[in-house]
């Protein structure tokens, strides 16, 4: 593998100058410029992207924790991000949510450029802690968090009036036996996330209890369909969390026979492209993964070079389609 040395004795430069081109902090002719990058591209010489972010306190590398890369939500998130961030120079690690201290600290052992972070999985003392180390943090806020450290920024994802919006539609479909299925771990207070919260607000206290946590995948939620459906009093209607959790439900419900939306109505979240293509198509709550994953590469690229940085607001938007649609049949 060639060396910056090899590079500086095939343009017949020094390592310095060979340095100062790549890193782009110092005076080198143009002719010097020229027979470096002749020189790169002869010997296939590729830097030392750790060695020279040591130097130069950039690696040009974002680490994205997301909660779930099955579901398609975060997918399309990272794919999205993926994309803007290469157009701006910088690439994406991505892991899975791990809240584990000693993982995370060696994410950021790794000079990264900033973290992003959606945050029902990880503790906030956890996203302060490398905040503090001067890393710019954006977190996908889904969880009411006190006393924030004002460094991290937020988007954040306005719930307030989306699940009001879901109950008036299916109210008006004639559903009235309605069941929220959450992701969040539990009933407690600081386990509820801001979804459930505004959903339990949108129904009221008396219907609140209609709610089955810690369901966040297809197969969790088919398999939850099957237990549903061998009791009494059965819902005629199903609130999801994600969309890959309503996909879950529709697969259940058909299988015992019931028909969407006549005899049962189904409602996602997220809008991911799956809800399209189901049959029948899903109505489904849209957020816009893409929109976050841009929106997120731009608040690290500007925090990162030290611009001041505005939190960002997003507020959900109701898709209806077929398998909530049944005045329309």
């Amino acid at each position: 593998m060639a060396s910056r040395k090899d590079v500086a004795r095939e343009a017949g430069v020094s390592a310095a100058s060979v340095s100062y081109y790549i890193n782009n902090n110092g005076y080198v002719s143009a002719e010097a410029r020229k027979r470096i990058q002749e020189a790169i591209e002869k010997l296939n010489y590729s830097p030392n992207q750790i060695a020279r972010s040591l130097k130069i306190k950039d690696s040009k590398q974002f680490v994205f924790l997301c909660n779930e890369i099955r579901n398609p939500f975060y997918a399309q998130l990272v794919y999205r991000a993926t994309n803007a961030a290469y157009e701006k120079g910088y690439f994406i690690l991505f892991s899975n949510v791990i809240d584990d201290d000693e993982y995370l600290k060696r994410i950021c052992s790794y000079q990264i450029s900033g973290l992003f972070a959606s945050n029902n999985k990880i503790k906030k003392e956890n996203l302060e802690a490398i905040v503090k180390q001067g890393i710019p943090v954006v977190v996908l806020r889904d969880v009411a968090w006190s006393d924030l450290d004002q460094r991290i920024m937020q988007i954040k994802i306005d719930y307030s009036n989306i699940f009001h919006e879901i109950a008036v539609h299916l109210e008006k479909g004639g559903y009235r036996n309605v069941h929220y299925i959450s992701g969040a771990k539990s009933g407690k207070p600081d386990e509820v996330d801001e979804k459930t919260r505004n959903y339990r607000n949108a129904v009221g206290r008396e219907r609140s209890g209609d709610i089955t946590y810690n369901i966040t995948d297809t197969k969790e939620a088919f398999q939850f369909v099957a237990d549903t459906y061998s009791k009494e009093d059965c819902p005629d209607a199903f609130v999801c969390s994600n969309d890959a959790v309503a996909i879950g439900v529709v697969k259940g419900v058909t299988q015992l026979g019931l028909r969407i939306p006549e005899d049962v109505g189904v409602v996602g979240f997220d809008n991911t492209f799956q809800s399209r293509f189901c049959v029948p198509g899903l109505t489904s709550a849209e957020i816009s993964a893409e929109k976050i994953g841009d929106i997120a590469i731009s608040m690290l690229i500007e925090k990162s070079k030290g611009q001041k940085v505005e939190d960002y607001q997003i507020v959900p938007k109701l898709i209806i389609r077929e398998s909530s649609s049944r005045n329309d049949l």
